[in-house]
């Protein structure tokens, strides 16, 4: 019996040992044949399957499977797929490592183990990331500091930091994260503060983006002026902290220095920017930014963004109908969130803001080019639809609002940083919920505002609302003391200025002083011409036309003054003047159009527009003549 165990022993002993050296010699054929084919190389693929055949429990196939593939990857699936062999890499390095992983990791000791699995763990710490799977992300970060090597290439702290900042909002979700948005920031902070006393001088990068969003407005810009002394400044972010405090110029002049093309992720600039260009008055601008970038990097990631941003900027320049193509494209578009803190319920939440006034501008306009909605059928059925729409969209944006818990924070701070909605989103989404809570909500922080440029957009909020709830003479008073005593950038708050003119016209039209009303709404038209279509006021407006040669032309004449503009023989000081010309070409027509004040200052730029058809050419020149976009040739109804 003895001398059989020591038989079946010497058995095994030797088939062990015939597989150790089998399994050497696979992993130094490996090892030789890796030299000269990176990661990256279109050879590593079928190399890495030649890695795994030879010996499919040495990492090194599966890391160069995973690495190619991360290599790659641009949009959800491709970080999805290099997952799995990245793990398996991972776990198999640990196995083959696991009692040399100090020496292997010493700094200053290079080896291809080493860069390996420098690499290795900072592309699954990514994947996990920008697939928003956080919770593996953490187990990454705290598997790797766990083996205690004293190599912290993983920059941990830092990580950790950033990975709990991106998921502040996800109460009672992650085992990782504190039961409020708070204490989760407080904890991103100390981790912080610990790489900071580290010596890891990186942590001042983050430092500044949380004090940021915290609204700690002194640490924030103390942080700043070390990066802008010390390097690591990042112009985005700064852009971010400029608007935050209502420096408009600043952040624009920023923005537009972070610019950049073909990069794998979102490129927060071309996203910002056109919202800081709208309320500026530049919707046209803010529509040529948002196509440029779409048409330079196509569906990558930060696609869905942009067509958010330019359904944005197509809603303010009154193209509804290029608003809903972009919106839509952005609603069916899987977003991967890469390089930052904006994630997918903030996506969620912009697309359905849009949405809601996209509905509401649908019903204006319907009712801004027929005067008479209220006796067709056709446009009564449209209006019900619409509203029908709006009032569901406003049903889920008020469950998504009441289910935020960083909605003090970023939502009701107007100009906060992650705020990814402009504030006159916000002012209109927030109408007719509770308007009596919204108003005490918007005293409060008026009295409260440390940011200077700030405080008018809180007083506004708080006439709207006050306005909405009944208190009419307190609104009106909110509204006067802003015009006759705030100090404003004329250049970048057109919109504010605009819808300052709005809120006091229909102030006015309430006490029935007509005179005031017609003064501010003239105002309101200078200002921002493309809202007046979508206000429910009607505008008076002096028009001059020429070329009315044929009965065509007198239709289209017709069917203007049938839209709710009010065209008026006299040309006094508060009277827009409108011009039209109309000129038969060969095969089609063509009609210059412009607007100008009664002074003669430009309102509406010379334009053409030509066409072939004359249905629907007068209400789309009720909208042009507001300054609204639209193609050179115009297609018909």
């Amino acid at each position: 019996m003895l001398r059989f165990a020591n038989y079946i022993f010497l058995v095994v002993l030797t088939l062990f040992c015939k597989h150790s050296f089998s399994q050497n010699k696979a992993r130094y054929e490996i090892d030789a044949k890796r030299i000269g084919v990176n990661f990256y190389d279109k050879d590593a693929l079928p190399r890495s399957r030649e890695f795994i055949r030879l010996d499919s429990t040495y990492y090194v196939g599966w890391y160069y499977e995973g690495m190619f593939k991360y290599d790659r990857a641009a949009d959800y699936l491709g970080y999805k797929n290099c997952i799995a062999p990245l793990k398996k890499a991972f776990l198999l390095f640990e196995r083959n490592y696991k009692n040399d992983l100090k020496t292997v990791l010493t700094p200053g000791r290079y080896s291809f183990a080493q860069s390996d699995i420098v690499q290795l763990c900072n592309a699954l710490y990514d994947s996990y990331s920008n697939v928003e799977e956080p919770d593996s992300a953490m187990w990454i970060l705290d598997r790797v500091q766990s083996w205690n090597t004293g190599n912290d290439f993983m920059e941990y702290n830092i990580k950790a930091a950033w990975t709990i900042h991106r998921n502040r909002f996800y109460i009672h979700k992650y085992s990782f994260l504190k039961n409020s948005v708070e204490a989760n920031e407080q904890l991103a902070l100390n981790h912080l503060y610990a790489a900071l006393a580290g010596g890891d001088a990186n942590s001042i990068f983050y430092l500044a983006i949380i004090h940021n969003y915290l609204l700690n407005i002194d640490s924030a810009g103390l942080y700043y002026d070390i990066l802008k002394q010390t390097g690591g400044f990042s112009y985005n972010n700064y852009a971010h902290f400029q608007n935050t405090l209502g420096n408009f110029a600043e952040a624009i002049t920023n923005f537009e220095n972070d610019k950049y093309a073909f990069d794998k992720r979102l490129i927060e600039s071309y996203y910002f920017l056109p919202a800081l260009f709208i309320n500026s008055g530049k919707s046209k601008e803010a529509i040529d930014e948002t196509n440029s970038i779409i048409n330079t990097n196509g569906s990558t990631p930060g696609f869905g963004w942009y067509n958010i941003a330019l359904a944005r900027s197509y809603l303010y320049n009154g193209q509804l109908d290029s608003c809903e193509k972009a919106i839509n494209k952005a609603a069916q578009f899987k977003e991967v969130h890469i390089g930052t803190t904006l994630g997918q319920s903030q996506y969620d939440f912009a697309v359905n803001v849009i949405k809601l006034l996209l509905a509401k501008n649908k019903i204006q306009r319907i009712k801004f080019i027929n005067k008479g909605w209220w006796y067709s059928l056709s446009d009564l059925s449209e209006i019900a639809a619409l509203s029908s729409e709006q009032f569901l969209l406003k049903f889920a944006l008020v469950n998504e609002l009441a289910g935020n818990p960083e909605r003090e924070q970023v939502i009701y701070n107007i100009f906060a940083s992650e705020n990814v909605i402009g504030f006159d989103e916000i002012l209109n989404m927030m109408k007719n919920i509770s308007p009596q809570y919204f108003a005490e909500i918007y005293k409060q922080k008026e009295a409260s505002e440390k940011r200077k440029n700030i405080v008018r957009y809180m007083q506004l909020f708080y006439g709207e609302f006050s306005y909405e709830a009944g208190n009419y003479k307190e609104s009106q008073q909110t509204f006067e003391n802003i015009l006759n005593t705030a100090l404003l950038d004329t250049a970048h708050e057109k919109l504010f200025v605009a819808r300052l003119y709005e809120s006091l016209a229909r102030s006015y039209l309430h006490d029935g002083d007509k005179d005031k009303a017609e003064n501010m709404k003239y105002n309101f038209f200078k200002e921002y011409p493309q809202l007046i279509p979508f206000s429910g006021f009607t505008v008076k407006m002096n028009l001059s036309a020429s070329g009315l040669n044929a009965s065509m032309e007198k239709n289209i004449i017709k069917e203007l003054k049938g839209c709710d503009i009010d065209f008026a023989d006299e040309t006094n000081g508060n009277i827009p003047r409108a011009f039209l010309n109309f000129i038969a070409l060969k095969n089609k027509y063509e009609v210059d159009y412009s607007v100008t004040d009664a002074n003669g200052k430009i309102i509406v730029p010379q334009q053409k527009m030509y066409f072939k058809k004359e249905d629907g050419v007068g209400n789309e020149l009720a909208l042009r003549l507001c300054g609204v976009g639209g193609p050179a040739e115009f297609e018909g109804d």
